[in-house]
């Protein structure tokens, strides 16, 4: 049988739908915006297993916005294992059920992915000959984040809601214009995506790695801007009322 060729059931009201279903169980506390911020020198870097720097999240928690900051130690491949450790103390709590981000489908969560199945490869080859390798709660813990928890990437509400607001046809936006669209004049936002203005993406991408080399504290402040922003932009578009 054929499936209902009648109303089409649509992208927003699904994702409407979920965040209504979320709010409507008083759990709107495990949606956490999360943000990733990485060694990018030129434009074929992006995927490509690139240096994470720093993770930032954020979630509601009563009337107040929880964030956590987190920036790696230095360029190794254990640091950077322990700031996945990190993250995933953070997560594990939670226990999301909902992550948001802008363009997190498309850089995000495809590269903590990624990041997920090279720890898994690194821990197999440095266990014993013979023996099985150990996976630590923390692993096990950032696993179950990402591949449980419902993803809404924020780029695309966003653009249609800009454009409805606009009378224009929607179009892909930077995070720094939908911050500063009169659309969400009103909003709470720290709009602070001028910390590490760039001509070019190369130029952004040496501005954040250079923040975070030189323990740069506008580092932090940048992630934090980005992840709560985005969590203030989902609360201000579907109409969540904060505790």
């Amino acid at each position: 049988m054929l499936p209902n060729q009648g109303s089409q059931f649509d992208y927003q009201e699904l994702a409407q739908s979920l965040v209504d279903e979320i709010k409507a169980r008083g759990q709107w506390h495990r949606a956490v915006s999360i943000d990733l911020e990485t060694k990018i020198e030129k434009k074929t870097d992006f995927l490509t297993g690139e240096r994470l720097l720093g993770i930032g999240m954020a979630r509601r928690v009563g009337n107040s916005v929880e964030t956590r900051m987190l920036r790696l130690k230095d360029e190794s491949e254990d640091a950077e294992i322990e700031l996945l450790y990190e993250a995933a103390h953070y997560l594990a709590p939670v226990r999301p059920l909902l992550l948001l981000g802008y363009n997190i489908a498309g850089y995000d969560y495809p590269l903590l992915s990624m990041k997920l199945k090279w720890h898994d490869d690194l821990l197999r080859s440095r266990a014993p000959v013979g023996e099985k390798p150990h996976f630590p709660r923390e692993y096990w813990g950032l696993k179950d984040a990402l591949t449980r928890a419902f993803v809404l990437d924020m780029m695309h509400p966003l653009r249609f809601a800009l454009a409805e607001h606009d009378n224009t046809t929607p179009k892909y936006k930077s995070l720094s214009d939908v911050v500063m669209h009169a659309r969400f004049s009103k909003a709470a936002l720290m709009r602070r995506k001028q910390l590490a203005a760039g001509d070019s993406t190369e130029n952004k991408g040496k501005v954040i790695y250079d923040m975070w080399k030189n323990r740069d504290p506008n580092f932090e402040r940048y992630l934090e801007g980005d992840v709560h922003d985005v969590l203030l932009l989902a609360e201000e578009l579907f109409g969540v009322v904060k505790a």
